[in-house]
């Protein structure tokens, strides 16, 4: 299934403009064998193993055909070989590999097959993220050379690092904050050597006892408060 969602459009800073776009991914994937085993079903003489090798050698031919520059046409469409790239001069030559001249594959779907597909498209319109809601990404620790470490495992007066983004909170607010927490309760932190939006580094204090913790980041960027959580444990010891 198609699943739906309806994102913050950043570039548009025109408030006169729509503001939002769709934005979409399937759910499902379909491979190879599950694909022979779908054209196998259709009443054919052919077998699974059939199907398997003849689409090995559909993909062998369409990659060299692809690479003589043809275009490749199937009953859904045509894939074709595409270069973009950027030069100084007219007279510059196009290098593959070369500063950023690339190759693309791209596909053009027939008009029969897009109606087809238009008729019976199965979606569904997910709920939306808020745009301004924090989320946490990753923990880690940082050695005494700033370099970052994995090693969550910190003594008092080491430093824990939060990736992220939309973290900022406000420090005078108790509500918000970088928080430790277990099932003896949780330590709201108040040290802090950068507080920024994608990145926090927080001092574990002293008096937090040694043990497990989880952490959460509670934020406030309008009314309503956001917390954000991740799966990674830290041990204070």
């Amino acid at each position: 299934m198609l699943q739906i969602k309806t994102v913050k459009n950043s570039l548009v800073d025109d408030p006169t403009k729509d503001g939002y776009c769709f934005r979409s991914s399937c759910s499902q994937k379909m491979s190879i064998q599950e694909l022979a085993k779908e054209m196998t079903s259709y009443n054919s003489s052919f077998t699974e193993a059939d199907m398997v090798g003849m689409l090995s050698v559909l993909g062998t031919v369409m990659t060299n055909k692809l690479a003589e520059g043809y275009s490749v046409e199937f009953p859904i469409g045509e894939v074709y070989p595409t270069v973009s790239g950027t030069c100084s001069g007219i007279q510059d030559s196009f290098v593959l590999g070369h500063k950023n001249h690339q190759l693309d594959i791209g596909f053009t779907v027939n008009k029969a097959t897009k109606q087809a597909v238009s008729a019976l498209l199965k979606y569904k319109q997910l709920s939306p993220d808020a745009t301004n809601e924090a989320r946490l990404y990753r923990l880690c620790s940082l050695q005494d050379n700033a370099k970052e470490s994995p090693e969550l495992s910190l003594v008092a007066g080491k430093t824990l690092r939060l990736h992220g983004k939309n973290l900022s909170f406000d420090l005078d607010d108790v509500a918000q904050g970088v928080f430790l927490e277990n099932e003896d309760g949780k330590k709201r932190m108040t040290k802090f050597t950068r507080a920024g939006t994608n990145i926090i580094d927080v001092t574990i204090p002293a008096d937090v006892s040694a043990g497990d913790y989880s952490v959460f980041v509670v934020t406030k960027p309008g009314t309503h408060y956001f917390t954000a959580s991740i799966s990674s444990i830290v041990t204070v010891a």
